[in-house]
């Protein structure tokens, strides 16, 4: 071993990929001497509201076990080099540049956002760089960072790609902890999430929610957190109930583009009275009247979303099977689709232990009718402030 770790940390959380990834980078990518810093935040599940939280309705989210881990180390120089293993091909694995050419010239004011768009938007299959090292210019954009000397970065990121999880706020929530470490800046949970949607919006060009960003900073595993635009995180977030539990299934469809002028005139009355119920709901003892409604709720908001032009055969597919299900006695107690635009993941609620065998089910479904063996999301796991950094130093002898 080159490195040894501070803390011993929790199995299944993608970390342990990540140390194996740092060994075999050793010392080619990272210098065996020198300290690292590893960060760690979670893609999300949409429970209720995500459709329309961007008009100001509650959201309630809860994070799942697919993370993005960020392994950072210092250099003498201005180099800047990034590192992101992939098997696919549509993206470039290992991006180097400088300080210099981000526009972070020594005794000069930061550079543009617009220059740094154009930037990363010369070669297509390096726009997933834009997430890390636009990070970099938003932390000296916005808290004045002024770095002397460049880093390593090792990305490895298991939360699927388009799939409404929330990937890039994962990718860019571990990124600006692991960056906050290695420069000494204090970055809370709700300022980290705010920094995560300038980088998406004003660097990626992405559109950037702040519930998908809140969830990766501030989460606790197995709490559905209720997160409003311009509140952040309510007090009154609930553990899912251990008679219950929630499971994602990946529809194979790749989510498609939001109108945010359709987002921003959606019915917000009937979403916020929908998703308040379901949380006050989800806070109560569960019952056989409370499973049924929630279970409707879940299926009224999944119509709601159709209506307003989001909807997929696919996932209207999945959620049709689920209802079948439902009325034939399964574990299953409803079904909707997740997040913003069409495609993406579809979200069950069930019976703990057994909703797990009915989306096996569906997933034999879905692949018997387009070929798409689906990525079940099942676990939960903590958000990046909750499960710290991990500090990895030189082995000795």
């Amino acid at each position: 071993m080159k490195f040894v770790a501070s803390s011993q940390p929790a199995e299944g959380l993608g970390v342990l990929i990540l140390f194996r990834l740092i060994e075999d980078a050793t010392p080619a990518f990272f210098n065996p001497d020198r300290r690292l810093w590893i960060a760690r935040a979670p893609g999300r599940l949409d429970v209720m509201g995500g459709a329309a939280s961007r008009s100001g309705a509650p959201a309630l989210q809860l994070p799942i076990a697919e993370a993005a881990c960020a392994a950072i180390q210092a250099r003498d120089d201005e180099l800047l080099r990034v590192w992101s293993p992939t098997r696919e091909g549509h993206r470039s694995q290992r991006l180097s540049t400088t300080l210099g050419d981000l526009g972070l010239r020594a005794g000069e004011e930061p550079g543009s956002y617009a220059d740094a768009r154009t930037f990363f938007a010369a070669d297509p299959r390096d726009r997933w760089a834009a997430y890390l090292l636009g990070s970099l210019l938003v932390l000296a954009r916005e808290r004045g960072l002024r770095p002397a000397h460049g880093f390593e970065l090792l990305l490895h990121s298991d939360v699927p790609e388009g799939r409404g999880v929330a990937s890039s706020s994962a990718i860019t929530v571990a990124t600006l902890r692991a960056l906050g470490q290695l420069y000494g800046l204090q970055l809370d949970g709700p300022e980290l999430a705010a920094l995560c949607q300038i980088v998406e919006r004003e660097v990626a060009g992405a559109t950037s929610g702040a519930a998908e960003a809140i969830t990766a900073a501030c989460s606790e595993a197995d709490e559905v957190l209720t997160v409003v635009a311009d509140e952040g995180v309510r007090p009154d977030g609930a553990l899912v109930p251990e008679a219950l539990e929630f499971v994602g299934i990946d529809s194979g469809v790749p989510r498609g583009a939001v109108d945010e002028n359709v987002v921003a005139v959606a019915d917000a009355a009937e979403d916020r009275a929908r998703t308040e119920r379901f949380a006050e709901l989800l806070r109560q003892p569960v019952t056989d009247d409370s499973r049924r409604e929630l279970g409707e709720l879940m299926f009224a908001a999944h119509a709601a979303h159709g209506a307003r032009g989001f909807g997929h055969e696919t996932t209207d597919f999945l959620v049709g099977l689920a209802r079948q299900r439902r009325d034939a006695g399964g574990a299953i107690l409803g079904a909707k689709a997740t997040g913003h635009g069409s495609g993406g993941t579809v979200l069950l609620l069930g019976e703990r232990g057994k909703v797990w065998l009915e989306a096996l089910r569906l997933k034999k479904a879905l692949l018997e009718r387009s070929g798409h063996s689906a990525h079940i999301f099942r676990w939960s796991s903590p958000g990046a402030l909750s499960f710290g950094t991990i500090e990895l130093v030189p082995a000795k002898g």
